[in-house]
């Protein structure tokens, strides 16, 4: 039997993970946030998607749901924890608990575990946006859960979903949060630092950008790295360096610079 599976938070990731959930015919009976507006629009979503999901006032008003996504900011997850803990501490109902971050210990959990609530986590690892659309099917997930009669509620649900999934530990889990900071984060800021040196034209740098990362992940990044910095080519580094220095574009100047040094020195030392 499917659980329900209300939300505690109303942003991306809650917005993502419970429209999913309710098209795979899972019952969303409450979302509670303190953002209003947000509250407001994940609520409505889901009704017009033919679900009875109501705002949950107090988070007393969904302590009887089966399981709680708890999908908030890192920082306001073991402040959720321990306002979720008084609220249950006299009622005698102790629903299932999982937080959605990928930095984030479950032992943050331990003190609803400690009541008796079986508690996990259920990280995506791909940034979900509410303003776009994704398919489930292709987000990985990491589960992880501290009772054992947890695991295959969890990884039913992952299942029901239909991508990857795989239980992490916390320190795993965390390994790949990091790892997905470099691959993502920090591509996505050095595209900031390309599109200024060719205004308008970025476009054209959208099918080398993808058959480069392709080929890295087909192969090794080692193995397909290109560029001038690789070859050793310093003649072609300095009229790079020319034209940053000719733009005023300091900030690309410094991170090619640095970028350049580390390749440098990893495939060229003995020079």
């Amino acid at each position: 039997m499917r659980p329900d599976i209300s939300f505690i938070g109303a942003g991306n990731v809650a917005f993502r993970f419970s429209l999913a959930l309710q098209e795979r015919g899972y019952r969303v009976p409450h979302i509670y946030s303190r953002t209003e507006k947000s509250l407001e629009r994940l609520v409505k979503a889901l009704r017009v998607n033919g679900c009875d999901t109501e705002p949950a006032c107090r988070l007393s008003d969904m302590l009887s749901d089966s399981l709680i996504f708890i999908a908030v900011s890192d920082d306001a997850i073991a402040e959720v924890v321990s306002a979720l803990a008084e609220a249950l501490a006299d009622t005698g109902m102790r629903p299932s608990v999982v937080h959605t971050s990928g930095a984030t210990d479950i032992s943050v959990l331990k003190p609803l575990a400690d009541m008796g609530c079986r508690c996990g986590v259920v990280y995506p690892l791909m940034t979900l946006s509410r303003n776009k659309n994704v398919e489930f099917k292709d987000v990985p997930l990491l589960l992880e859960a501290m009772s054992e009669d947890l695991a295959p509620v969890i990884d039913s649900i992952a299942s029901d979903l239909g991508g990857e999934h795989y239980f992490y530990t916390s320190e795993q889990r965390l390994k790949m949060h990091v790892a997905a900071v470099f691959t993502t984060n920090f591509v996505n800021y050095l595209l900031g630092l390309a599109f200024p040196i060719v205004q308008h034209d970025h476009p054209l740098l959208i099918p080398g950008t993808i058959e480069a990362v392709r080929n890295a992940f087909l192969h090794t990044p080692a193995s397909t790295l290109t560029g001038p910095a690789r070859r050793g080519d310093t003649a072609t580094i300095q009229k790079h360096l020319d034209i940053l220095d000719k733009l005023g574009l300091k900030e690309q100047e410094e991170i090619y610079r640095l970028f350049t040094d580390k390749i440098l020195k990893k495939y060229h030392h003995d020079k």
